[in-house]
């Protein structure tokens, strides 16, 4: 059977060593973590797991660990967006042979394409592996001419497009893809700023950042608000956005790494240069502050 693809699904950091090579141990150790707190799935080396800094080789061996870590306790949906066609078509044909659960891509990045490469290298990712693909729509680098509504029509036309991740702080687009997508397909909310809202908009679950470090508090925020519960998921998504700013002004990857370690004991390192390179220094109580303005006092 098939993963429901739905709930919250941390957009797994790549943990680093001192040298800056992926640590995967702490992968491991990450991904029995979700497992136990019985999260949704992992989102596997996108932007959150810095996969424009790693080799195709080290991405293949950082999926590799990751799917047989998680040994179907939890589903795993592959990143393989690239520059080249042919490294996104190896990765997912890569994906495919350890058993993921899923590929998802960026569309064509840097060079600025017309349309129809944009869906072409969709479509060429949709037949390489039988696997359900997730195009991963990122707006700050979303190239596209097209509206949302003609996106989604032509998504629909590639029989193993199963859904959408859709990265954008305007809800207004993805409730557009949903009115046109309906039911055949699943939309993944991409901005964690957002996650609750996203729900209205007809999202089936949500993919971010923050819930390497926040996943059970936002998964109940999440279930609270799709049961009806308006007013409990405003109040987590007041704080919640709050602690994000902040994190966000102070130097996100610096207060993740700080994070971790102190919620988990896990030191997940930093990303490679030069992301991150200019983050700022937390304090243990200053990070333990935003921890307990999301979770609540310990």
């Amino acid at each position: 059977m098939p993963p429901p693809f739905a709930g919250i699904w941390p957009a797994m950091l790549t943990p680093t060593t001192s040298d800056g090579r992926a640590n995967l141990p702490a992968c491991e150790t990450l991904v029995d973590l979700f497992a136990r707190q019985q999260l949704g799935g992992i989102y596997l080396v996108g932007s959150t797991g810095g996969w424009p800094l790693f080799s195709v080789a080290e991405r293949k061996e950082i999926a590799a660990t990751v799917v047989k870590a998680a040994a179907g306790r939890i589903p795993v949906m592959v990143h393989v967006g690239a520059v080249s066609t042919a490294d996104a078509v190896e990765l997912a044909e890569h994906a495919a042979g350890l058993g993921a659960d899923a590929v998802s891509a960026v569309g064509p990045i840097y060079y600025k394409h017309p349309a129809e490469v944009a869906f072409g290298f969709y479509r060429r990712l949709g037949a390489a592996t039988p696997l359900p693909l997730f195009a991963y729509h990122l707006s700050g680098v979303n190239q596209s001419s097209l509206g949302p509504r003609d996106v989604a029509a032509r998504l629909l036309d590639i029989p193993t497009v199963a859904g959408m991740k859709i990265t954008d702080h305007d809800l207004f687009p993805f409730g557009l893809i949903r009115g046109v997508a309906g039911d055949r397909l699943r939309l993944f909310s991409g901005a964690d700023e957002v996650m609750c809202h996203a729900v209205l908009s007809g999202a089936c679950g949500a993919i971010g950042t923050f819930y390497n470090l926040w996943g059970p508090s936002c998964a109940a925020a999440r279930a609270a608000t799709e049961g009806g519960d308006v007013a409990a998921g405003r109040a987590f998504m007041l704080r919640f956005q709050s602690a994000i700013a902040d994190a966000l002004a102070g130097g996100v990857w610096s207060f993740l790494r700080a994070g971790m370690r102190l919620k988990y004991g896990l030191d997940v390192g930093m990303p490679r240069p030069p992301l991150g390179s200019s983050d700022g220094v937390w304090s243990d109580e200053q990070v333990r502050e935003l921890l307990a303005r999301v979770d609540g006092p310990a």
